[in-house]
């Protein structure tokens, strides 16, 4: 059977000892999810897994989840599963069906989605981490938090979609410049907040002016009071507001 833009496909009963897992766009397996939709499995709106035969091998690229709580369900016994088994996919084809996934199972997070997109190298989200690596900083899509390491990715992107690849690199440069790879001057906040300064203000100011008067203010300082503002735009008037401090030539915190 075949869909419009679609791949052929079958249904056929599996155990789950048959299934792979590729850890290179497969999100870690949440155990919590697992107990959550093994106690609340309801055969009237149970999606069958959607799997790949590919070089020999059955790879799970929508329903991982769901075969883990189906093997609770039955005590970890290797019960077959009922699943669509797709032929003819490559490994960037199951890369984009994992990022366009949803139904019963939990949609991928922002990270697992820009993660399985960086693994098919898709041009944006490539971008985005050599831009970084450029710079100096990491980019990791799982990693704990740690200086030079952006874990931040979803900011991270939007950044780079948003800027371009000339001043997303010119905003990082200003933010290592100014905090020396500080790890409260990478959340998103200050990302979010340092992007829509240059979005706003790209060709208006000077990096080695906005860096000067960024050393003045630690990240954190930032952060505090620009919730205190409670708008989304509170963290970047913190950042004209340093920019202006001192200076003749003021920006107008009114654009933002």
């Amino acid at each position: 059977m075949r869909y419009p833009n679609g791949h052929e496909f079958e249904y056929r009963w599996l155990r789950p000892s048959q299934i792979e897992v590729d850890p290179l766009y497969q999100r870690n397996l949440d155990t919590a999810r697992v107990d959550k939709i093994a106690k609340n499995f309801n055969g009237d709106i149970f999606n069958e897994p959607k799997v790949s035969n590919r070089d020999g091998k059955i790879w799970v690229f929508d329903g991982q989840h769901t075969v883990a709580a189906w093997r609770k369900m039955n005590n970890n016994e290797d019960k077959p599963i009922y699943c669509k088994v797709f032929k003819g996919m490559t490994w960037l084809d199951e890369c984009g069906r994992f990022i366009d996934q949803d139904g019963y199972d939990k949609d991928p997070t922002i990270a697992d989605t820009l993660r399985a997109a960086y693994e098919a190298r898709r041009p944006d989200v490539v971008g985005m981490v050599n831009g970084a690596e450029l710079v100096g900083f990491k980019v990791n899509f799982k990693a704990s938090k740690n200086n030079k390491t952006i874990v931040a990715v979803g900011a991270l992107h939007r950044a780079y979609c948003k800027l371009g690849a000339d001043a997303y690199v010119d905003m990082l440069t200003a933010i290592r410049d100014a905090w020396n790879y500080d790890v409260d001057s990478i959340c998103a906040q200050i990302i979010n907040a340092m992007t829509m300064f240059y979005k706003t203000y790209g060709g208006n100011f000077k990096r080695a002016d906005l860096v000067s008067s960024l050393k003045r203010v630690a990240p954190a300082q930032i952060i505090r009071e620009g919730r205190t503002f409670r708008m989304k735009n509170g963290f970047a008037r913190e950042i004209v507001k340093c920019y202006n401090t001192k200076r003749k030539h003021r920006l107008d915190i009114d654009k933002l």
